[in-house]
């Protein structure tokens, strides 16, 4: 057997390979690079990629971006880095360390869902968050009872309680 070099980590190991000698412990690595070479190779003699292209891991974040929509896949990864970054509602100061997912909300401040920077986000308690977007505004509106009983608007309530009465 003769010593080769390792063209990956530069060791010496014993044994003999075909084309650019590897070491055991480079040997995985040394075989997703011919394969991605010869992957790639292959392509170009079929005309299926462009030559000089990229993996196009270079794309700016935002709307710089050329697969920029909305901004939402930002905003989903940035929301749970945001809780632990800020920690406090914004508006009320409850502590959302240990809160469940349904317990707490990030907000954006203009109220524009496609703007997702990060000065634009307010982290809420749920509380704060629907009383944001006026949600008790859109709950059924139930007519309280009267000095006498019961309002109006719920006649066989009326009649329910003449009876257990």
């Amino acid at each position: 057997m003769t010593l080769n070099l390792c063209t990956w980590c530069g060791q010496q190991f014993s044994g003999y390979r075909v084309g650019k000698p590897a070491c055991n412990g480079c040997k995985p690595k040394a075989k997703r690079e011919y394969d991605r070479l010869r992957v790639r190779a292959y392509r170009i003699r079929k005309g299926v990629v462009n030559v000089g292209v990229g993996k196009g891991g270079a794309n700016t974040k935002c709307s710089s971006d050329s697969q920029f929509k909305t901004g939402i896949r930002y905003f989903k990864r940035r929301r749970g880095k945001l809780r632990t970054e800020r920690r406090y509602c914004e508006v009320c100061g409850t502590d959302l360390r240990n809160a469940r997912i349904g317990m707490w909300a990030v907000h954006h401040r203009d109220h524009n869902r496609k703007n997702n920077v990060d000065t634009n986000f307010q982290l809420l308690c749920k509380r704060c968050h629907q009383l944001e977007h006026n949600c008790q505004n859109n709950l059924p509106k139930v007519q309280r009872p009267s000095s006498n009983g019961v309002g109006n608007s719920v006649p066989e309530a009326r009649n329910i309680l003449a009876v257990t009465g």
